[in-house]
């Protein structure tokens, strides 16, 4: 196999985007016409879907011999690293598309975190504790080159 080289992938969830516009300002309409106690309430969840909106909307992945890293939003944070020394399974998977589907940073107790902005393929790794991540990207299998791990 020749030296790995690094893959870098930027992923943005459009339609989040474009659907938190609208929201936001008809919640700002409203919270405006309030005054008072609820108004206070309004503002700081108005500013807490903000910030959701804002920091899952777009992630930057890049996987090279030192391992993974996923950065969202504009500033990088949350941020999730895994050490290529850690990984001990890899594999390439179909995420489904559909009303049920979960796209952001979620996490459910049999399948671990999934750091998912579209559905489509995706990279789940599994770490040599047992921690499982799983990471939409656009070329898996190139990820998988630069990290060393394809066959």
């Amino acid at each position: 196999m020749p030296a790995a080289s690094v893959y870098t992938c930027r992923v943005t969830n459009w339609a989040m985007l474009v659907l938190s516009i609208p929201i936001m300002g008809l919640w700002t309409y409203i919270s405006v016409s309030d005054s008072g106690f609820n108004n206070f309430l309004s503002t700081a969840l108005w500013f807490v879907v903000l910030m959701t909106a804002v920091m899952q909307s777009t992630q930057r992945i890049s996987a090279g011999p030192a391992g993974l890293s996923v950065n969202f939003g504009p500033f990088g944070f949350p941020r999730v690293t895994l050490a290529r020394a850690d990984i001990a399974h890899a594999e390439i998977i179909d995420l489904p598309g559909g009303p049920w589907s979960l796209t952001g940073v979620t996490w459910r107790p049999k399948r671990g975190w999934l750091l998912a902005l579209n559905t489509g393929p995706a990279l789940r790794l599994r770490s040599i504790n047992g921690r499982r991540v799983t990471v939409s990207m656009r070329d898996p299998a190139a990820a998988l080159w630069a990290m060393g791990i394809a066959s």
